[in-house]
């Protein structure tokens, strides 16, 4: 573990639930922060070549973590870069992948640029965000992501980001490409109009959302035409518990922490609320949610 130490902040045995917006899990047997793109891609390869696991965590707001832990290497992202340019009346701005989606809207809001208001509360890294194509209110980040630098096949390279690319919280990115940082187009706005938008999404959000409890939001991704949550309500679902899991009765398509939850009562939940909609419904919910294995 000592060798690790040269591409970042290494902690051994580290426990999960803290790095996990769902404060659920187990220690790792190592979590490095790694805040340089070359050590980062050297690290991969040096991981490669001993056939170490390793998993890519963001913000940890879309994961959960399991009970034993993850015998192998949680890597941290922590490129927290940005700079932009004006051009005509877009701003181009290139964002480290470790860089939360929130300080983007703080420095929105100060510099009076608009175009990503609808992500307001979403706890994601710039790179989580649009690995997963997050959004909300029918919009997502990827349509206004232009390239994303990635390390893929021992290569650090800058790729346009288009259209086929990504699609509802999905994008064509394969499991061994890593995002490094993104170049993100946003306009010209003034200060007081980007913080009111922001404000209006955040409140929007707060008012059906279970914000201020322990989850990894939306479990489940919405079918073809449908929401799953309304799904999962109609089902009888809403309140549904599990060990200290819980289906919010806030929004049926979120599961919380009550406290003490452990991994497998949240997966108690997940396969119990699968199995009841595909048996009424006929329709198979897909997970949103990656576990860290």
């Amino acid at each position: 573990m000592k060798e690790l130490n040269k591409f970042g902040v290494v902690k051994t045995n580290y426990p999960l639930k803290r790095l996990t917006t769902f404060k659920i899990g187990g220690p790792a047997k190592a979590v490095i922060w790694v805040k340089k793109e070359t050590l980062l891609a050297d690290l991969i390869c040096y991981l490669k070549k001993r056939s170490c696991p390793y998993y890519l965590l963001g913000n940890g707001s879309n994961s959960l973590a399991l009970d034993d832990g993850y015998n192998g290497i949680v890597i941290k992202l922590a490129l927290k870069d940005i700079t932009w340019q004006s051009e005509d009346s877009d701003i181009i701005l290139k964002i480290g992948a470790g860089l939360r989606i929130s300080h983007v809207l703080n420095l929105s809001i100060k510099k009076g640029w608009t175009g990503l208001e609808f992500m307001a509360g979403i706890p994601a890294t710039v790179g989580g965000a649009i690995a997963s194509n997050a959004g909300a209110f029918g919009e997502s980040i990827g349509e206004k992501t232009k390239k994303i630098k990635i390390f893929s096949e021992n290569k650090i390279l800058w790729i346009n980001w288009e259209d086929k690319m990504y699609n509802y919280r999905h994008t064509q990115l394969s499991p061994e490409t890593i995002l490094l940082s993104a170049q993100i187009n946003l306009n010209i706005s003034t200060p007081q109009k980007v913080k009111a938008l922001i404000k209006h999404y955040f409140h929007k959000k707060l008012t059906s959302q279970p914000l201020f409890s322990p989850s990894a939001g939306c479990v489940f991704k919405n079918p073809p035409n449908i929401s799953a949550g309304y799904l999962i309500e109609k089902a009888g679902l809403k309140g549904k518990k599990i060990g200290g899991a819980k289906v919010s009765e806030k929004h049926a398509n979120f599961i919380i922490n009550t406290g003490q939850a452990k991994a497998s009562d949240v997966l108690g939940l997940i396969e119990l609320i699968q199995e009841k909609i595909e048996k009424y419904n006929n329709i198979k919910l897909e997970p949103e949610i990656k576990l860290v294995q």
